[in-house]
């Protein structure tokens, strides 16, 4: 993307978002105020108590927004309170799948650590000839980055799930207009808020169950990423065992774990069961894929109204639904054989022979009559043309009366058999068959599309589910599968990650505990001085050796990301 758009755009954003926040704090300002004028005029004789909650704080500074909250408080502390024995057991549990995962994020990081050194390694050693041939046998995977950018089906994943092109790296860097595409920002932010506050939120429930009362929680906006945040007091948390202090440390990872599973679910089948429950009809069996929205400066957006089905491309049926769009269209060859001509008749050929002048710069021919294009003979075993002609492109491929043939001799006396001449990957014809419903054949139409297959693929949008009901929006199910991948991605990202014993993550505080609890030194407090312990000497210097770890990775994945756009 141009730099200048995408700096124009996040200058955009944040002019929403300081409306937003100066909107809602004037709100928030004015109710207060109002409130506690209220509350004087009901002043009594007799001194009181007050128990009022501190007013909320908003802290704004360029690209930097934070609102801090005493609000949440009492809704955290009536959880913890509502099953207290469940809470226990829930964030027991939590604890140790939380280590496991501390165990499984070392080998992880370890892993990705050593994957960047090979992609470095590989990438600034001499090339040689054979390098030189592997590049070009790869050559089929140029649209892997069209891919990423458009297709919901793909995996978007900040962790590698072992499939697809992903240069050597393990965690893919999700850089909103550079890896992620721009459109989705949306998703982008809300799932990472989402992610944020189920984390945080588990922290303050595991506080309030331990009978730590949290000072404060919020939501912050850096930059490009949104937060939450709870204030934990760090006297009171240092005077619980190192097993109770571990439960709130690895509350937020647990959270976050569960959050992934539950994601899990929903796109396993969850969702379409949901949505198959309430209005929606899968098409799988039935073949086709349904139109969720077309790109609105494609010349398709005039002959394919959304919730359409389409359900054949040439000849080629979509009986797999997504997959065979995928595989018609994103073709290695970017070109199919027809297995049958079609029957013109000689009395509509064009003696305009240029439309046959094709080249890769046009690839179409140079006639300037655009309803013609160039046919030549059909033989099934042989694919240089014996001779060519023009003739009218709609009429001979998509009218009512087209009879298909092998041969002449399939067609009347006066008729060729012809199919169209496209040498050049750039000037393909695609015959798009649609229909407004799954049963509905009779109500079906057809149209001719001109340009690369793939230029389809990236235009429309489709998915496999189809409203019963007109009022239904096609694009709920699109949107929703997105919004939850993104979820899954960087709540998986999220528990991997922070779980791991580096500066400032909970895993930091996590292996503090956890030798303090194995060597039964007694609880380590964040903020204690003095002697130091061997299992506070152990956790400083494996923390120095994670934390250069993961910074590594970190900013070798983002530089070799960037790389590839």
């Amino acid at each position: 993307m141009d730099p200048f758009a995408l700096v124009l755009q996040f200058l955009c954003l944040w002019g929403i978002l300081y409306a937003v926040v100066f909107a809602a704090k004037f709100y928030c300002t004015t109710k207060e105020s109002g409130r506690r004028r209220k509350s004087s005029t009901n002043d009594g004789i007799l001194p009181t108590f007050s128990t009022e909650e501190a007013a909320d704080q908003w802290s704004i500074s360029l690209f930097q927004i934070k609102y801090t909250t005493q609000k949440c408080n009492n809704l955290f502390q009536r959880l913890a309170h509502a099953a207290p024995r469940f809470w226990q057991i829930w964030f027991s549990i939590g604890t140790i799948v939380a280590l496991a995962v501390m165990a499984v994020g070392l080998v992880v990081i370890a892993y990705a650590a050593w994957r960047i050194i090979a992609v470095l390694w590989y990438a600034l050693r001499p090339t040689t000839t054979t390098d030189t041939s592997n590049a070009m046998i790869s050559s089929p995977n140029r649209f892997a980055k069209r891919a990423f950018e458009q297709d919901v089906n793909n995996d978007v994943a900040m962790v590698d799930d072992g499939g697809g092109d992903n240069g050597g790296q393990v965690f893919q860097p999700m850089i909103p207009g550079i890896t992620v595409p721009l459109s989705h920002l949306g998703y982008y932010l809300l799932a990472l808020l989402v992610c944020g506050v189920f984390h945080e939120a588990g922290h303050a429930i595991a506080s309030y169950c331990q009978r730590v009362r949290i000072k404060s929680a919020g939501v912050f906006m850096y930059y490009i990423y949104p937060g939450a945040f709870v204030n934990i007091p760090d006297q009171a948390l240092s005077l619980l065992s190192p097993f109770n202090q571990l439960k709130i440390i690895c509350a937020g990872v647990w959270h976050n774990i569960v959050l992934y599973l539950w994601v899990l679910f929903f796109l396993s089948g969850g969702l379409k069961l949901c949505l198959l429950l309430v209005g929606w009809q899968s098409l799988e069996g039935l073949g086709g894929v349904s139109v969720v929205s077309v790109r609105h400066d494609s010349p398709l957006v005039y002959h394919l109204p959304t919730s359409s089905i389409v359900y054949q491309l040439n000849d080629f049926v979509l009986d797999d639904n997504i997959a065979s769009w995928n595989n018609y269209l994103l073709d290695s060859e970017q070109r199919h054989e027809p297995q049958q001509g079609f029957c013109a008749s000689n009395t509509t050929r064009s003696n305009d022979t240029t439309c046959c002048d094709i080249d890769d710069d046009y690839p179409f021919g140079r006639s300037s009559n655009t309803s013609i294009s160039c046919f030549r003979d059909f033989h099934p075993t042989t694919s240089e043309p014996e001779w060519t002609l023009c003739l009218p492109t709609t009429q001979v491929l998509v009218s009512q009366d087209a009879k298909r043939c092998s041969s002449n001799a399939d067609c009347q006396s006066t008729d060729q058999c012809v199919t169209p001449h496209t040498p050049s990957t750039r000037g393909q014809f695609v015959r798009v068959y649609i229909k407004s419903s799954p049963s509905n054949i009779e109500n079906s139409g057809a149209f001719v599309f001109e340009g690369e297959l793939v230029d389809i693929w990236e235009s429309v949008k489709v998915g496999i589910l189809h409203p019963r009901f007109w009022f239904l929006p096609v694009w709920i199910p699109h949107t929703v599968e997105l919004f939850l991948r993104y979820i899954s991605s960087f709540t998986l990202a999220l528990a991997l990650l922070n779980i791991l014993p580096a500066f400032q993550l909970d895993g930091e505080f996590a292996l503090g505990q956890l030798l303090a609890l194995v060597t039964r030194h007694g609880p380590q407090s964040p903020l204690s001085t003095g002697h130091t312990t061997p299992s506070q000497h152990y956790t400083r210097r494996i923390v120095k050796v994670t934390s250069a770890v993961v910074g590594f990775v970190i900013i070798g994945s983002i530089l070799l990301g960037v790389a590839q756009q």
